[in-house]
């Protein structure tokens, strides 16, 4: 039994470890969406599916002898095959599908190991229910899932911290090959055994045989809305802040803790406190919901987790009250898995279903209709009077179902939002593009916060609006390098990672160049579609898509003689903060990329970080003085940090410039984020939105200096 118990923990340990890690490497390489991890759930789910269809084929048609040696081969093959990173030759194109492109990566690196892995624990609790009768194996499942919680815990507080990324895959990969001994030496014990114990004895009745199909439709609807509603909150979470593992890993332990404690705890699930309580988080997660820019992040963080472990505690909680005996051990798990892969593959063709973000709506729904059917039961089984509560409680529910669904028809139709020109959702996100028609003006909407806009006076198109005016970061760096090179003897080449509506091709002259990076092809087409800076640029435009990391590192490979007198860093989801971009090596390819006497510009933005230290470590590993412009644009009203990194001299003594910038926070430490560690923990603000030092609309500017 011990034996048992060490091969599942260690199993579901390395099983839990690699989805961060694997997830984490490939983050960058499509511009650090929320998405990414969305996808690679939904393929471990799948996988973990096929590992528990293997494992109910084994129990169904084989010996436990000839499954032990069928599995001690997968075991091996996989054991050679093992590869934890993908080569950088690997990195997509700029038109590459996302979803597809991250199915095949962990596919051709981790999907057999993986598989292997997410066969044990329906494969050695069969085993065990063979050679240990009289014990119950669910005590292993709830091990399993221990396993799985200290594996998210300690990799953003300890592995990441601790280890580099091929470190990282070097220990687990070790850690791999003893899983395969330990595994290999627990069907050993099988060896001796012939056939496996004899399956409960059932009426094959037509009554028993559509009671069975219930239970199975039953274990399939509780994994499946448990699973949604983790998917869901986790993109809620990752889409307005950054998609990071720490954020990733919160909604997923709680999750994992909610199987541990109904599996290995069942009594401490109790209907008339967690069936309540989701009802009521229900709500008020709906109403966060709507909140969304004007809740605090801790608040947000708080309802949304909450909410996510009650669901999954109700879900759980019946599953575990409906558990069949062992002999059919195998199949349950089946269901169990078949629910979890539907609600991943559900939440990541979501996109493609909703213009607007609602399979959280759906989530809840299922949950709610899980609690809705237990009162329902109860209510069938009661030959006397009612409690008193049944009535209330059940009209509670239909209240809050009516709730979701409202919310559901704001969210999914546009016709609600007065002035909107379009709407659109992709993997990367929801876009629309609305017109302020009291203002003549049409803004671009990237989630919840407004990325740029344009005059619909034909007249005013090529004005500078929003926060690329004159005394933004924007204007000040084009201003500051134009007034140092005498431009008249010298053109500009631009490059900005962003592309938004392309509004800072405003700032481009005759002669001069400017290439946009951008990952959303959504974007590319709003941009051109709905707005015309692109189109009357005077310059030289070029859009490259794909993340813009990789596609500079690309362009420098094919143009080693190619440097940018400006490189802007203003690349948002949302308000998600792509943490790929702002890091230690990242830097340094934008300096390689930059003239000697260049300007690097981070658009630092955020309601809830303060990247002000980020930027203030990276200068001091460089060498440089940091530049802080603060602006409040006065139509429409929005407030912008920018951060200008630069060796040139003439603009870093330029009266303009002093006269444009603030000063630098004297109370900062810095924090200097890396490939290997970019943690944003410290630098969260929990309560409310950033208060940017109270330095919004105070800057300290000549008007006559920023006139054209």
């Amino acid at each position: 039994m011990l034996l048992y118990g060490i091969t599942i923990f260690v199993s579901a340990f390395l099983l839990f470890q690699i989805q961060p890690m694997i997830a984490g490497v490939l983050l960058p390489w499509f511009g650090g969406t929320a998405a990414v991890w969305t996808t690679c759930l939904m393929f471990f789910q799948t996988v973990l599916l096929m590992g528990y269809l293997y494992a109910h084929f084994l129990r169904q048609f084989f010996s436990p002898r000839c499954t032990w040696g069928i599995h001690l081969t997968v075991l091996i093959a996989a054991a050679v095959m093992c590869r934890v990173l993908p080569p950088d030759s690997w990195q997509p194109e700029g038109n590459a599908n996302l979803t597809f492109s991250i199915v095949g990566l962990l596919a051709a690196t981790i999907g057999l190991p993986y598989f292997a892995l997410s066969t044990t624990g329906p494969l050695v609790q069969a085993w065990q229910a063979g050679s240990h009768q009289n014990q119950s194996p669910y005590r292993l499942y709830a091990l399993s899932n221990l396993g799985s919680m200290l594996a998210l815990l300690t990799f953003p507080f300890l592995i990441e911290r601790t280890m580099t990324q091929y470190s990282q895959s070097s220990t687990w990969t070790i850690g791999f090959w003893i899983f395969c001994v330990l595994c290999g030496l627990s069907g050993w014990q099988t060896w001796r055994q012939t056939t496996w114990p004899e399956l409960e004895s059932e009426s094959t009745s037509v009554s028993n045989e559509t009671n069975r199909c219930w239970a199975y439709l039953g274990w399939i609807t509780c994994a499946m809305g448990a699973s949604v509603v983790l998917l869901a909150t986790t993109n809620l979470l990752c889409q307005e802040v950054a998609s990071v593992p720490f954020l990733w890993i919160l909604p997923l332990s709680l999750y994992l803790l909610s199987f541990i404690i109904c599996f290995d705890r069942p009594e401490f699930y109790r209907r008339r406190i967690f069936m309540p309580l989701l009802v009521l988080l229900a709500g008020f997660s709906i109403l966060l919901l709507h909140l969304n820019v004007y809740a605090g992040f801790l608040l947000q963080m708080i309802g949304l987790c909450l909410t996510c472990f009650v669901a999954s505690m109700v879900c759980n909680g019946e599953l575990e009250r409906g558990k069949p005996a062992k002999q059919r051990l195998t199949s349950f798990y089946l269901c169990l898995s078949i629910g979890g892969a539907l609600g991943g593959i559900f939440v990541c063709i979501a996109p493609y279903l909703f213009s607007g973000f609602c399979e959280f709506h759906v989530g809840l729904t299922i949950s709610l209709l899980i609690a809705a059917n237990v009162v329902y039961r109860f209510y069938r089984s009661q030959q006397s009077v009612l409690p008193i509560w049944v009535a209330p409680f059940g009209f509670l529910i239909v209240l809050v179902l009516g709730m979701i669904a409202t919310s559901f028809l704001y969210f999914s139709d546009s016709t609600y939002k007065s002035g909107v020109v379009f709407r659109g959702r992709n993997e990367y996100g929801l876009a629309s593009v609305e017109d302020v028609e009291s203002r003549g003006y049409r803004r671009f909407v990237n989630g919840q916060i407004e990325h740029g806009g344009q005059y619909l006076d034909p007249d005013k198109a090529r004005q500078h609006i929003s926060y690329y005016v004159a005394g933004s970061g924007v204007g000040v760096a084009f201003k500051a390098l134009r007034d140092s090179k005498q431009v008249e003897n010298r053109n500009l080449s631009v490059a900005v990672l962003g592309l938004g509506t392309g509004a800072m091709s405003t700032w481009i002259n005759p002669g001069d160049d400017i290439v946009f990076f951008e990952i959303n092809p959504m974007v590319e087409e709003i941009a051109r579609q709905y707005f015309t800076y692109l189109e009357n640029c005077p310059g030289d435009t070029t859009v490259i898509l794909g993340d813009g990391r990789i596609q500079l590192k690309k362009m420098q490979q094919r143009q080693p003689e190619q440097k940018f007198d400006l490189l802007f860093m203003d690349a948002f989801s949302s308000d998600s903060i792509p943490v790929h971009l702002l890091t230690r090596e990242c830097m340094e390819l934008y300096f390689d990329n930059l003239e000697p006497d260049g300007i690097l510009v981070a658009h630092i933005t955020n309601r809830f970080i303060n990247l002000l230290p980020v930027l203030e470590g990276h200068a001091n590993h460089f060498g440089i003085k940091p530049i802080l412009v603060d602006f409040t644009s006065k139509d429409p009203d929005i407030f912008t940090r920018w951060v200008l990194l630069t060796r040139n001299q003439q603009v870093l003594n330029s009266d303009f410039v002093r006269h444009s910038s603030v000063q630098w926070p004297s109370e900062l430490e810095p924090v200097e984020w890396s490939d290997d560690y970019a943690s944003i923990a410290a630098l969260l603000n929990w309560s409310a939105a950033i208060e940017l030092d109270g330095l919004a609309g105070k800057i300290q500017t000549e008007k006559e200096n920023l006139k054209e």
